[in-house]
């Protein structure tokens, strides 16, 4: 067990959570047009992040010319819109805790 992994881990879970919760209005509107679009391209803090939907779940990359960091993920929600709805507003939480993981490292 190692004690810096396991701080890492709880910054990191709790900063979504916090995101989550702070932004769920922003990300029900994100969630709408992703859904509408298939893709959606944000800013967050100085960083680029797109995101696109695949037919059983969605991809995020992040460009970050400040931190000189990329974050490729991709998460399995499922074939069905309800699934995505659900799934997408943490989603983009985690997008968001990754680009400020990064910029304090």
């Amino acid at each position: 067990m190692n004690l810096e992994d396991d701080e890492w881990d709880a910054r990191y879970f709790g900063l979504i959570n916090e995101l989550a919760e702070k932004n769920s209005s922003c990300y029900e509107l994100q969630t709408d047009e992703l859904l509408k679009k298939r893709f959606l391209k944000i800013q967050f803090n100085g960083a680029n992040i797109e995101f696109k939907l695949t037919p059983q779940g969605c991809w995020f990359c992040t460009d970050d010319p400040r931190g000189q960091q990329n974050t490729n993920s991709w998460i399995r929600i499922g074939w069905g819109r309800s699934a995505k709805r659900k799934a997408l507003p943490y989603y983009f939480a985690q997008a968001e805790a990754s680009i400020i993981i990064d910029q304090e490292e």
